[in-house]
């Protein structure tokens, strides 16, 4: 028996039966409602819903990044991937960082990088994906055309939209780094500074972000599709610009991008229930590998965050994270048993290795690939990735019981920091996601697509979607995620309390428990041999992930918002 509060993080779930969207951003949630109030399905409404969070949460993505949809469609039974992740230019070489001592151990713990050139900057951009993923995923599987899509964000951005303290802080978090670049501060800071808020009896204007130039580069796409941006006149101003200021993007590494399409996209099953999600570069491989070790313990009869759960969740998770980074590469280039880290024997032979009372701390990589069928080149891997908190999750649902679960990011906050003139562009950074050093499976290489943590994920149950999960927040999305699978899955909560219900992050080699959790188990877990970290839930510091997500309850929806993120929101009809 446990008692698991000491207080409880409450905020009221959204309802619905008709339609539902779920966004880190209240008008972004309502860009896609308007879409699935119209006609649209939940596919129509999620390329709505990311076209605008990327305009009115302009620090986490955009036109300049990337992710993935994972998507499950009612009527023909389809579980779908659209991958669009960002990719290295063709001119990228293992060497082209100049190395400097010491290491980032913020965040992935690389080597550190003169000037950090693959950080922030010109070479830290990599090609980005996500007009080619959303135009790929409408023209498949939506029903209205890219321009109707686009629209609330075109509206946004000519428009504007009034800022927060949590966009202001933002601005201010990165003022330095913005300064650098002067299209970038012009786009988002007031003369170099912050935007003012608009108090009671204080004189000045009012904080409105207006984005026109922004505003130009959607309408653009909206009138000439992604082509416009993949060969055509957008994309090679954004080369140009990028090309004469020392990076390496070129025309042709963006006409040459391509979104793909993966179906099947079931990743396995966990307890009977399908998870649809991306089987490669993604979190969402680690997640499985999770759940599917999990599933050779009694987690329900242990009970929600009692000793024995968390004990085994993390020694689980460590095993997972363990194998992830041993195995996990581009299989274009380094073969990935990535059938054998999935396969439920593997996870068996794992589940013998955990020892219930005893923690191992110093976990070794298993041997999947004696359950790898073929060399592993078809796949594509993961890595442990960042904990910065600068991505982005929504998910939709329609009255046809389509589900969608998308997450996109910039990278780091703000990306590269580099906006292009003219077009209000805000590109990434995803350099940064490849080690810096020649000579690993995970070295910066022409051509080559990063490793990332981010996991959206579909739950599907007797041909229905149960739920679409997701979260932003770098390395610690995987173990939120997999949490909330486990919360609808083995213990019936409904969505919210879910996502509401204190976590435990495993991340690292110290594992990170909510303050809400009762310190009895705490007490019981260092007992253990786990050298547990208390900490508070809270927007900053972030020590967990941040997620929104939707489920289906018989014929209602129910949408659910992370009570710590201040502007996420869920909105149904």
């Amino acid at each position: 028996m446990t008692t698991e509060t000491q207080w409880e993080a409450h905020v009221q779930a959204a309802t619905a039966s008709s339609g539902m969207v779920a966004a880190k951003h209240r008008l972004a949630a309502q860009a896609g409602l308007e879409v699935l109030q119209a006609g649209g399905n939940a596919v129509d409404a999620a390329v709505a819903t990311a076209f605008a969070v990327g305009v009115v949460e302009p620090p986490m993505s955009g036109v300049g990044g990337g992710g993935y949809m994972s998507i499950f469609l009612q009527e023909t039974q389809q579980r779908v991937v659209v991958a669009f992740p960002m990719q290295a230019p063709q001119a990228a070489t293992p060497d082209m960082w100049e190395l400097v001592e010491g290491y980032d151990n913020e965040l992935f713990g690389w080597r550190l990088v003169k000037d950090s050139a693959n950080i922030h900057g010109y070479a830290s951009i990599a090609i980005p994906g996500m007009v080619a993923g959303m135009a790929a995923a409408l023209e498949q599987f939506g029903t209205i055309g890219l321009d109707r899509a686009i629209a609330p964000a075109i509206r946004l951005a000519e428009e504007g939209y009034g800022l927060s303290w949590f966009d202001t802080m933002w601005q201010a978090q990165d003022a330095a780094t913005l300064n650098r670049y002067p299209a970038t501060a012009a786009a988002f800071l007031n003369n170099g500074n912050p935007h003012r808020l608009p108090f009671a009896n204080t004189p000045g204007p009012a904080g409105i972000l207006r984005q026109p130039d922004l505003g130009v580069t959607l309408r653009a796409i909206a009138d000439e599709g992604p082509a416009v941006l993949y060969g055509g006149a957008v994309g090679e101003r954004i080369a140009r610009f990028v090309q004469e200021n020392g990076g390496i993007l070129t025309a042709e590494d963006l006409a040459g991008y391509e979104a793909t399409v993966q179906a099947p996209a079931a990743l396995g099953t966990y307890r009977g229930v399908n998870v649809i999600g991306m089987k490669g570069g993604t979190g969402a491989t680690t997640v499985m590998a999770l759940l599917n070790i999990l599933e050779n313990f009694d987690v329900e009869g242990y009970g929600h965050n009692s000793a024995d759960y968390l004990h085994t969740f993390i020694e689980a998770s460590g095993q997972a994270f363990t194998d992830r980074l041993s195995y996990m590469a581009d299989p274009t280039r380094v073969p990935v048993p990535l059938d054998g880290l999935l396969a439920k024997e593997y996870a068996g032979a794992m589940a013998q290795t955990i020892d219930l009372q005893q923690s191992q701390r110093q976990r070794k990589p298993g041997d999947p690939w004696q359950y790898q069928s073929g060399n592993g080149l078809p796949n594509a891997g993961g890595s442990l990735g960042s904990s910065t908190e600068s991505t982005t999750h929504l998910a939709t649902m329609d009255s046809a019981g389509n589900a969608v679960a998308l997450t996109q990011t910039l990278l780091s906050a703000w990306g590269s920091r580099v906006v292009v003139p003219g077009t209000g562009v805000l590109l990434n950074n995803g350099m940064m996601w490849y080690n810096p050093e020649p000579g690993t499976s995970n070295s910066t290489e022409g051509g080559k697509k990063p490793l990332n943590n981010m996991c959206p994920i579909v739950l599907e149950r007797d041909g229905r979607a149960l739920a679409a999960l997701g979260a932003s927040g770098g390395r610690r999305i995987i173990n939120t995620v997999a949490q909330l699978a486990i919360n609808l899955v083995d213990f019936d909560m409904d969505i919210q309390a879910a996502i509401s219900a204190p976590r435990i992050d495993c991340s690292t080699l110290e594992p990170i428990l909510s303050v809400r959790i009762d310190p009895a188990v705490c007490a019981e877990l260092r007992r253990r041999g786990h050298n547990v970290f208390v900490a508070e839930e809270a927007f900053l510091p972030r020590y967990f992930a941040s997620p929104v997500a939707i489920q289906r309850e018989g014929g209602a929806l129910i949408g659910a918002a992370d009570p710590y993120y201040p502007t996420s929101a869920a909105i149904g009809y």
